[in-house]
């Protein structure tokens, strides 16, 4: 591991311990309604994300401009997961893992809220 994918790391770890601790210090009912409401629609779009990006040259130039404006936003957070290895399907076929682990993440954060 590089020095950058260290810090990378350990921000995302202190962002998600500030957030479990915000919504543990939190008795406010609206507040955790807020935050789930937040994470189950990041779940979507990382999810709609995820299956679309096989037909991203078949998208129509509206489509495409929306495709990538999410994917200024899920590229870099699928790109700290790269190391995770391959899910193989068959012979010549693979799944790259990275939106599986963040979308188990996002489910995992569902769950504790």
């Amino acid at each position: 591991m590089d020095k950058q994918e260290i810090i990378r790391i350990s921000v995302i770890a202190l962002i998600i311990v500030a957030l479990l601790n915000a919504i543990g210090m939190s008795n406010n009912i609206q507040i955790k309604w807020l935050l789930k409401l937040a994470t189950g629609f990041s779940l979507f779009v990382v999810i709609l994300y995820w299956k679309v990006i096989p037909y991203k040259s078949k998208l129509n130039e509206d489509n495409l401009k929306k495709f990538e404006a999410v994917g200024n936003i899920c590229d870099p957070i699928f790109n700290l997961f790269t190391k995770l290895p391959k899910i193989k399907l068959g012979d010549s076929t693979e799944m790259n893992s990275a939106p599986l682990a963040v979308c188990g993440t996002l489910i995992l954060i569902l769950i504790m809220l």
